[in-house]
């Protein structure tokens, strides 16, 4: 089964992608006709990297909080280090590398695997549930023809509600479920013996941190579309909606890396109403440039400081932690 999800998900991937690319080969013409100059298209990608630069801190800081809240203690230089080297796994097949090697990674400072696996649980269902809102918000602030036969205009302030009220519902649910299989495993005693799911003010900080995020991305998007596409506007909260759309999407879809071709073509969907085709085709290649390279330069920087970490008294516990 979950083989059969890991195929169908490639292949919705590979569709979207294909999508994509027959819009972009169709724009491309009238891309060379147009006044966009390589200097424009470098001005375009240092407006949007450095605010998606913002977002692997943001992930960390939220990562640590979770973690602390379950008993796990990692200096936030470390937590970031640990998020900076693993998240470049998203970009292997299957979309999952980099939660895998957040785990293996961070054990050997303290963290035991169901509360490293929890946290992940946690710092993902808080970040679509972000990118959830943000997204209803788009369909309620501004009219999207696309989804007008699916989801009529009238029922868009019911979707918004709807999901708030189920995101309360699952992390309720979830927190009763985890006391539950650790009753039914029979916890060992000891001081990390059951794991402590975070309580509801370490849950909203971790939602703040994350709605943050969008935001922040959101904002570098927004600025570097009048660069490719000047003189028109851009409503800041569409374009946080779009991205947000594009990344929950991206990152339901089973076996697509990093969301590669999903989230394409679904900023080509929403933002074809907001500005010419070609256009948007060369923000959204952008865009994927500017998150491709801010984890790249996150890697390195996450490789630079473990390293920096490791000394004559590290042993088989791992490197020692950064203060």
């Amino acid at each position: 089964m979950k083989q059969a999800l890991r195929l169908l998900g490639i292949a919705i991937a590979i569709a979207a992608g294909v999508y994509f690319v027959r819009h972009a080969i169709g724009a491309f013409g009238a891309l060379q006709a147009s006044s966009l100059s390589p200097g424009r298209l470098l001005g375009a990608l240092v407006v949007m990297l450095p605010a998606y630069l913002v977002a692997v801190p943001l992930a960390s800081v939220m990562w640590g909080a979770l973690l602390r809240a379950m008993g796990v203690l990692l200096p936030p230089a470390r937590a970031y280090a640990i998020v900076a080297v693993t998240q470049f796994a998203k970009y292997l097949p299957g979309n999952v590398a980099h939660h895998v090697g957040r785990v293996v990674v961070a054990r050997p400072f303290g963290g035991d695997v169901a509360r490293l696996s929890l946290s992940l649980v946690y710092e993902n269902l808080l970040t679509a549930l972000a990118a959830a809102h943000l997204t209803a918000l788009l369909v309620v602030l501004r009219p999207v023809p696309a989804l007008e036969p699916y989801l009529p205009t009238a029922w868009r302030p019911w979707l918004l509600l709807a999901i708030t009220l189920g995101a309360a519902a699952g992390f309720l649910m979830l927190g009763l479920l985890v006391a539950k299989v650790q009753q039914w495993r029979g916890a060992p005693e000891g001081p990390k013996a059951a794991v402590r799911p975070p309580g509801p003010a370490t849950l909203l900080g971790a939602y703040a941190v994350a709605v943050t995020s969008f935001l922040v991305v959101g904002l570098g998007f927004t600025a570097m579309a009048p660069v490719v596409s000047p003189g028109v506007g851009f409503p800041y909260l569409s374009l946080c909606g779009a991205f947000a759309a594009a990344w929950v999407i991206g990152l339901l879809v089973p076996g697509a890396p990093a969301g590669l071709g999903i989230r394409e073509g679904v900023l080509l969907v929403l933002l074809g109403e907001t500005m010419a085709t070609g256009d948007a085709v060369m923000v959204i290649a952008i865009l994927r440039v500017a998150t491709t390279l801010g984890d790249l330069i996150h890697f390195l920087a996450g490789s630079a400081m473990m390293r920096r970490g490791r000394g004559p008294g590290s042993g088989r516990d791992g490197p020692l932690p950064l203060r």
